[in-house]
């Protein structure tokens, strides 16, 4: 067996520089350390919705597209009803309405900051899709509506979407909803000052792009949507469950599932590098489960992006490697997770594969045994998945 990445027994060519490991010497403790398939618990419509909604999610626009300053994860979420939209604590009560009485079937979310708190930008994308082109316009308008129950706000048009319904108070926030076929898209925008055409070129450059992405791609009927590979390639199978004790940091699972390389974007921390680092590295497929598996082209792909998922931030500490593992690269990081609720994680490389895995480490920490043990794990899932 070769190292972190024995993986040149993937492709018979180990390379230079590799450690040998043996996955039958490393302390995986109680996590998993053989491949497991993915069953996901799909029992009701919101399950089912769910699927789709991931898939969306790889056809939602990356905030630093619009603006590559705005790269600090807020919330990132997936709808399956408008109940669940008002309830959800990202958009505000005033819209159930709007979202149930237009039965809105599913929808993906995603919020972002910048990082200079006395410049603060935002932009907040939503796309909801509803059951027909109709129903969406119906939808735009009546979210509209509700928006400028508010008094003081004024309508702001939008160069090259005469349909969009955008509204602000002040000029330096602002919220439109356009109707694009089944889907309705919002977007949520805040500039650092009161500047009327500066926030109407970020409302259109988001509304330029989210429909573009939009034409990429057909909402699967919902009698399909199980017809869908929950497991493409085999690529969940080498992902490392959820914990068995339950000491994951998270809470829900919603977002485990296959995704494209765009979908997965939307979950980093530094969205721009990595998805320079994703065409560097040639990753088609990312498997989301209790770690995280990363398809790259080749061996030399895998330790690029290994590279760049592991990058230092200005108050970050490098950890030590896990016993055995000299190859993987671990982080302790100064701002925990907004979904995830980690502050450490290890990327761990076999083959053409990275999986990383995560764990909320203690403030003054720097060994965690259950970080150590997750990317054991992870390592000997990898390892004996071929």
């Amino acid at each position: 067996m070769t190292s972190a990445s024995c993986a040149g027994s993937v492709t018979g060519h180990p390379g230079p520089g590799l450690t040998p490991v043996d996955p039958r010497t490393l302390n995986t403790g109680p996590y998993q350390a053989e491949p497991t398939a993915y069953e996901p618990d799909i029992t009701s419509a919101a399950d089912v919705r769910n699927v789709e909604g991931q898939r969306l999610l790889n056809y939602l626009t990356p905030s630093y597209e619009v603006d590559s300053d705005i790269n600090i994860l807020g919330d990132i979420k997936v709808f399956f009803d408008g109940n669940q939209l008002a309830e959800s604590n990202t958009f505000p009560e005033k819209y159930r309405s709007a979202a149930v009485d237009n039965n809105l079937l599913l929808g993906v979310y995603v919020s972002r900051i910048n990082e200079n708190l006395r410049s603060r930008k935002k932009l907040i994308i939503s796309v909801l899709r509803f059951p027909t082109g109709t129903a969406a316009e119906k939808a735009a308008d009546d979210f509209d509506s509700a928006t400028n129950s508010d008094p003081g706000r004024h309508q702001v048009p939008i160069t090259g979407h005469p349909d969009a319904k955008a509204s602000s108070p002040d000029d330096v926030t602002g919220i439109s909803f356009l109707a694009h076929g089944p889907y309705v898209i919002m977007a949520n925008v805040g500039i650092p000052e009161p500047n009327r055409a500066a926030l109407t070129e970020v409302i259109q450059k988001t509304l330029d792009k989210q429909t573009a992405r939009l034409d990429q791609t057909q909402p699967t009927p919902l009698d399909d949507i199980l017809d869908l590979p929950l497991d493409p390639d085999s690529i969940m199978r080498r992902a490392l469950p959820k914990a068995p004790d339950y000491s994951d940091s998270y809470i829900y699972d919603w977002d485990f599932g296959p995704y494209q390389p765009t979908g997965e974007l939307h979950f980093e921390r530094n969205p721009a590098e990595v998805a320079k680092a994703f065409d560097a590295s040639g990753v088609d497929l990312v498997a989301r489960r209790g770690g995280v598996v990363y398809r790259t082209r080749d061996l030399s792909g895998a330790f690029r992006l290994q590279s760049t998922l592991t990058k230092v931030g200005k108050n970050d500490e490098v950890l030590d490697p896990p016993p055995g593992l000299p190859d993987a690269r671990c982080v302790k990081l100064d701002k925990t997770d907004p979904y995830r609720l980690f502050d450490g994680l290890c990327a761990v490389v076999y083959g053409r594969y990275v999986g990383v895995v995560m764990s909320k480490m203690l403030s003054s920490a720097r060994v965690d045994q259950s970080l150590y043990q997750r990317a054991a794990a992870q390592y000997s899932v990898l390892a004996k998945s071929e």
